[in-house]
């Protein structure tokens, strides 16, 4: 199994990065992609569905300069995956499955700080016909419904590390031992939460530790690893060369 995970374009968060304004003032919960966001998600299509037969294959084509040829894309509920996951499916003609596990760390919030008190918002996330009229093509879980996908709340930091786990054990489960190429349109958090799971990772004996261990990951940026029933290998991590400088956010 050759597993993917691809970060989502840049969103309208996101871009507040570029202003050195990013806080929880003016945050949206569910945030679509820039129209940058949406070049990228582009320019990473058009890079997955390459393939040149002339190049001699060697090993197991580590960095793909024969082809990806992924064989099945997943994304989380979040609009701005959904949105990167199409233009990815429509490009390469293969099924877009969402996954409610496969969201971002702490969910769909909104927070706001009134004097000294920070209050949030119960937001739950688009419901089953949003999905069915923006994007029909778009494979739902049987469990949206018309109320949202997402409980409310913030996601508690205990249940993150538990999530990844079981992101990576749904994945060997459908994969493992198969010849599957898999596709993840993911999210910066959690994947970094995916990582240390992956690698066993603590910090100062913490599985949870958050200031002191980070993992950057590229809006549209991917990550390769191989799996077979014995090991795990990594072939590479925020890859971005397909991209121009402009567009590395």
């Amino acid at each position: 199994m050759q597993l993917y995970f691809i970060r989502h374009g840049q969103s309208v968060n996101n871009a507040h990065w570029e202003t050195d304004e990013y806080k929880d003032t003016g945050r949206t919960a569910d945030p679509v992609l820039t129209q940058k966001g949406i070049e990228q998600a582009k320019l990473t299509a058009e890079f997955l569905a390459q393939s040149h037969p002339e190049v001699t294959k060697r090993w197991i084509d580590p960095q793909n300069n024969c082809e990806f040829g992924l064989t099945h894309l997943y994304c989380s509920l979040m609009e701005r995956a959904v949105q990167t996951g199409l233009v990815i499916a429509n490009r390469l003609g293969i099924d877009l499955n969402a996954q409610a596990d496969m969201h971002e760390i702490g969910g769909i919030f909104l927070k706001e700080q009134v004097g000294d008190e920070e209050i949030v918002h119960i937001q739950h996330g688009h419901a089953r016909p949003y999905f069915e009229r923006h994007y029909p093509k778009l494979i739902i879980p049987e469990e949206v419904d018309s109320r949202g996908w997402w409980p409310g709340g913030i996601e508690p930091r205990e249940n993150e590390a538990v999530r990844a786990k079981r992101i990576i054990d749904f994945l060997l489960e459908k994969h493992l031992g198969t010849d599957d190429r898999v596709g993840v349109i993911t999210h910066g958090g959690i994947y970094r939460k995916i990582f240390m799971h992956l690698f066993n990772v603590q910090v100062n004996g913490d599985p949870d530790f958050r200031m002191k261990y980070r993992i950057i990951l590229n809006n549209c940026a991917i990550s390769r690893y191989d799996f077979d029933e014995e090991s795990m290998m990594l072939l590479y991590h925020n890859r971005t060369d397909f991209l121009p400088c402009e567009l590395i956010t």
